[in-house]
């Protein structure tokens, strides 16, 4: 489910954890998309926090944190953060 913040809700009744909430700032809609259907698709399949990051990390190695929020007032939730895109650093004009 989209979101008003731009991240995206994935429902995960696993591990203590209600909702997974993906975000990918200065990332393009597509990819965030395409991101959050790999975490959902790793969700599907891992039932506990380790390993829905260890898989993760399989198939994305160094593209995102996971961060918990197990005492959050609204629900128990789990946010994975994408990395912002590599880009050019501004040279000094110097």
């Amino acid at each position: 489910m989209d979101r008003p913040d731009g991240s995206v809700r994935i429902a995960w009744a696993a591990d203590g954890y209600q909702y997974i909430d993906v975000y990918g700032r200065w990332r393009t809609r597509a990819e965030l998309e395409a991101f959050a259907r790999d975490v959902a698709d790793a969700a599907l399949f891992n039932r506990t926090v380790e390993d829905l990051r260890t898989a993760l990390r399989r198939q994305r190695p160094g593209e995102f944190d996971l961060v918990l929020y197990p005492h959050d007032r609204a629900a128990a939730r789990v946010v994975v953060r994408m990395h912002p895109p590599p880009g050019t650093p501004n040279p000094d004009p110097y």
